[in-house]
């Protein structure tokens, strides 16, 4: 379905690359508390805990929130040009 939104260019396109943006969030979150909870004991190397851990899974926080920001940029754009609308319309 975001696919769809996404390629034909509807409205609500914004808000379902926002909510599953949020949800990739999340799933990250729980991933990294968990794994601070367990002891975080990815590598006896430090070399390998930060390529790996730190590196290849923060594409999976970077992106989302690239996305997320863009998105929020654009709703709020479009909110206010209808709240813009809204008091043009009250004045006259």
């Amino acid at each position: 379905m975001n696919r769809y939104a996404i390629a034909k260019g509807k409205s609500y396109s914004y808000v379902l690359q926002l909510a599953v943006s949020l949800g990739q969030l999340y799933g990250c979150l729980v991933y990294f508390i968990t794994a601070i909870l367990e002891g975080d004991n990815f590598a006896t190397n430090s070399f390998y805990y930060y390529s790996y851990y730190v590196g290849a899974n923060g594409w999976w926080v970077l992106i989302p929130l690239l996305i997320s920001y863009r998105c929020w940029k654009k709703i709020c754009a479009a909110a206010n040009i209808v709240e813009t609308t809204k008091t043009k319309k009250k004045i006259r």
